[in-house]
């Protein structure tokens, strides 16, 4: 396993990061136990950088895993907090489930422009504040846009960048692959640390994962790429591809499939917190579109009567 420095934050971490969405309640559900044990095996063959989020709700998942093992990972979860009030409930959350010895990094999550980024204002001087007493080690942003980056790019206060980026460009909301690449590089060239998320795109490329997760890896800018995985078969492969290794391309892959529950009342709600406007409401029920569909989960996220999740 290759690693690298994660910017201005003191901390190396690999270039392969462990996706914990995947893992948890907006995905395959497993218990903390059975994720856990997935994690586990991911560092013990020397992944040290976890991805997730107060939304995935995967702490007990890597608490276990923590417990399990020797290893210390760094760990980057993010908040979609606006106020220094519900940032640091946030960071205080996923401190008491991890521990005060585990590396943080904290990002505002799914930020969009410069416009949404000052309406976070109050929560990104929470973390800087936190970072001054140590509670965090590095903060920034998480984002599916190209302007969101341009933005991030601009600001002295941000250190890491988490954008969405693949082969294909898939899940993109703003723009093409080649647009977000030259704003990623943009803001490596000021400074930032990025890694990316999305790999796959949500399932569209696994068809072609090698090659997919190969075009990432081989990005010299990129500090580390999150890929979601959910057995220990995968996690051999995507370590032994990240390590330039040869890789057994007999594994199979399950295709992802959104799911909707009879119970689904139309409210809708998925609808608005779908980025990529593939899910709306048709006939009083919610209806995906699979080939506008990156399979993030967080429409089931937004559903107040538990009616959605990916499979």
């Amino acid at each position: 396993m290759q690693y690298s420095p994660l910017g201005s934050t003191g901390l190396t971490v690999s270039k392969l990061c462990f996706g914990t969405l995947t893992i948890g309640p907006l995905q395959r559900s497993f218990s903390p136990s059975v994720g856990g044990r997935i994690l586990a095996a991911a560092l013990e063959r020397g992944i040290n950088l976890v991805d997730t989020a107060q939304l995935y709700r995967t702490y007990e998942h890597i608490a276990w895993a923590l417990k399990s093992t020797d290893c210390e990972p760094v760990v980057v979860s993010k908040s979609y907090a606006y106020t220094a009030k519900d940032m640091e409930a946030a960071v205080l959350e996923a401190r008491q489930h991890l521990g005060e010895h585990i590396p943080l990094v904290f990002l505002l999550h799914e930020q969009e422009s410069e416009h949404t980024l000052r309406g976070h204002w109050p929560a990104l001087e929470y973390l800087l504040q936190a970072q001054t007493k140590g509670m965090v080690q590095g903060i920034g942003i998480s984002t599916h846009y190209i302007r969101a980056v341009e933005a991030a790019a601009a600001l002295p206060e941000i250190q890491v960048i988490s954008p969405l980026i693949n082969r294909s460009g898939v899940g993109i909301v703003d723009g093409s692959r080649d647009e977000m690449l030259a704003a990623c590089q943009t803001a490596v060239a000021q400074g930032k640390t990025l890694f990316a998320m999305k790999p796959l795109g949500g399932g569209h490329l696994m068809a072609q994962r090698r090659l997919a997760l190969q075009y990432l890896r081989d990005q010299s800018w990129l500090t580390s790429t999150a890929v979601g995985m959910k057995s220990e078969q995968e996690v051999a492969y995507n370590v032994a591809l990240f390590s330039g290794e040869c890789v057994d391309e007999g594994f199979v892959e399950f295709d992802r499939v959104l799911h909707v529950d009879s119970w689904c009342t139309g409210c809708a709600a998925c609808e608005r917190a779908c980025a990529q406007q593939a899910i709306r409401v048709r006939q009083g029920r919610a209806v995906n579109d699979p080939d506008r569909c990156v399979f993030c989960g967080y429409c089931g996220a937004a559903c107040p009567e538990f009616a959605i999740k990916v499979i």
